[in-house]
């Protein structure tokens, strides 16, 4: 038997935005992105919740315009789109929960399908260590604009945090997963405790029929 942790999803789940779309949004604001690709992600994002968008390929396409990015470049321009826009959102209710997991000697762990750059800056706000999220190529401290696979989504995301599991000593079986997405379920089924956090209609009714609790956030902000 290993420890336990507690595995937070990071967007509709810690933040009530979604860290694409506000990325995409603010990177606007700074003249770097036009508006048709504004409402292009905005209609992506629903394609994405419909379940009717080949994610990898739309994830490949939206890396491909980082491609020759300098890392240090993309990480200093997210802190400051970070503190400026989705610091905002990150729902008191989340930070009150990662503080009682905390409390209890429980390692926490943000798990998202974004990429590093856009996790780091909400994980160290919430001074989490531990982050397991879609990876990127990187060559010489530049982006390349390739993905390495699997994303962490679906069952990648159940992959990674089993291989950081076994890696870290903890036991899913008597961890915590919270989550939003029905995309999830493949590691909802293997932690002991799966919470259905601002669920999405699919895993609403997935939680209902499996007694899995429900937690719907107000959107009050923790900063």
């Amino acid at each position: 038997m290993g420890d336990s942790a507690a595995f937070f999803d990071m967007d509709h789940t810690i933040t009530w935005e979604n860290s694409g779309l506000s990325f995409v949004r603010f990177a606007k604001t700074r003249g770097m992105i036009s508006t048709r690709h504004v409402l292009k992600s905005m209609f992506k994002i629903v394609l994405y919740r419909l379940s009717l968008l080949n994610i990898e390929h739309w994830y490949e396409k939206n890396m491909e315009m980082l491609s020759g990015t300098k890392l240090e470049d993309i990480e200093a321009f997210c802190t400051v789109w970070f503190e400026a826009t989705l610091k905002k959102s990150i729902y008191q209710e989340a930070f009150d929960l990662i503080k009682s997991h905390k409390g209890t000697g429980r390692r926490v762990v943000i798990i998202s399908n974004s990429p590093v750059f856009f996790v780091k800056p909400v994980a160290h706000a919430l001074q989490i260590p531990d982050v397991i999220c879609s990876r990127v190529e990187i060559k010489n401290g530049v982006l390349t604009g390739k993905l390495v696979k699997p994303l962490c989504y679906g069952e990648g995301k159940r992959f990674y945090a089993q291989a950081w599991a076994d890696e870290n000593r903890v036991d899913l079986s008597t961890s915590y997963f919270y989550t939003d997405s029905s995309f999830d379920v493949a590691l909802m089924n293997v932690v002991g405790y799966p919470i259905a956090t601002n669920p999405d209609m699919k895993l609403r009714k997935a939680a209902l029929k499996l007694q899995w609790p429900i937690l719907d956030f107000k959107k009050q902000s923790a900063f």
